[in-house]
Formats: structure tokens, sequence, C-alpha cells
């Protein structure tokens, strides 16, 4: 049989080239590769909040008795639905509902498999609207980047503020945003500044959101 070549009919996805490359890790990694191995000085990871690695964060053994009572009970071994297991979704709803002037109902949470997911989730849930922009922080997380390219909608940037803790820039998001914009992006703790952002300047970011209409995914 004659063995003949074609080409793939599939391609990556330009706009995803080089984020992997972006992150704080990747930095991190490629600081820890070039450094002294003679050097036996202690060194300080600031770069990484590994509870795995840094015994500074362990989980809560009310947690771990938790996690292992459910798997022991053989009642959660299945598919879970697509939402979320109701009980978990429950506890969350009563949770937040705390600092809420509303009640929350488990219909109103959607689990999902860590944050990464639910950015997934989240922009292609807005890219569904034609014409679709959201804003990002500049500097952010490149994942939101990633996402936004695969699901093709339009990517602005505001600025955060270094002379002011790295505030966001309200006056450049509301000259950024136009009818298309659907949603904008907070990170608090900020990533990769680490930044805490003050109640009032919350409640600044939200009337800037509800004033020009769109959704705040706040991560």
């Amino acid at each position: 049989m004659e063995n003949t070549s074609r080409k793939w009919r599939f391609k990556g996805v330009e706009e995803e080239d080089g984020v992997d490359t972006a992150t704080v890790r990747e930095v991190l990694t490629r600081v820890m590769d070039h450094l002294n191995p003679d050097d036996r000085r202690t060194l300080i990871h600031l770069g990484q909040g590994d509870p795995s690695s840094y015994a500074s964060f362990r989980t809560t053994t009310l947690a771990v008795d938790a996690v292992v009572d459910a798997l022991r009970s053989a009642s959660f071994n299945g598919y879970a639905p697509r939402c979320g297991i109701l009980s978990a979704r429950k506890a969350v709803a009563d949770y937040i509902s705390r600092d809420l002037p509303y009640t929350l109902s488990p219909d109103d949470v959607f689990m999902t498999l860590g944050c990464s997911q639910a950015i997934q989730i989240a922009i292609a849930a807005l890219a569904r609207r034609p014409g679709a922009n959201i804003l990002l922080p500049r500097p952010g997380y490149p994942f939101y980047q990633a996402c936004a390219g695969i699901e093709k909608i339009d990517v602005r940037y505001f600025d955060l503020l270094p002379e002011k803790g790295w505030e966001v820039d309200l006056d450049g998001v509301e000259n950024l945003a136009d009818e298309n914009t659907v949603a904008m992006v907070i990170i608090n703790p900020g990533n990769p500044c680490g930044n805490v952002y003050t109640y009032s300047h919350m409640e600044k970011v939200a009337e800037t959101a509800r004033k020009l209409g769109i959704v705040v995914i706040s991560d």
C-alpha cells in the first residue's frame, strides 16, 4: 500500500502561544534552575504558595477527616451532578448568604474542579454574545487570555496602578468599555502583585461595573 502523508486537519490556537511561559510559576522555575548549587544559604520561597511543599499552610484536620469519611462511606464514588453535589452547593449557598442582604439557594451555586475550570466556564458563557469583549487587569493572570483566545472573545486591558497599591484604574475601565463589553476581571489578592484591595476600593469597582452594566468576575 502506498504510504502517502497528509496534513493534519487541526492546528494549535495561536492566541495561546507563549501563555504557559508567562506564568509566575514558570518564571520561578527559571530562577531556581539558575541558582548556584554550591551556595548553602537558606532559601526562602516567596513565589509559590503550595501547601504540599511548605508546612505553613496545612489543611485543617476537620476537612481531612470529612473527606476520608465521605470516601469510606462509598456514597460518593460515582458521577456527581453536572453542577455539583446538592449538599455541597447548599453548604456554599448558606455560607455566602451570611454576608449578603438576600439568601442564595443551591441553584445559584455551580461547583467546579478548581479555579481554572471556573474561568473556562465563565469565559465560555460570556462568549455566547457575538462581538463580546472582556476587560482584564494588566499585570494579571495569563489563563484568562488563553481562555478568551479559545472562545474568540476580544480582550482589552486596564492598568493596575503601582503608586496606589496596584488598585484598578477605574477611569481606564470606563474608557475601555463599550456596548459589547460583558465583564471585567479583578484578582484579589492580586496575582502576580500580591496586593489586597481595601473595602472602599472594592465598592468603587462595584459601582463602576454597575454603571457600565457589566459583570465582575472576582478571582
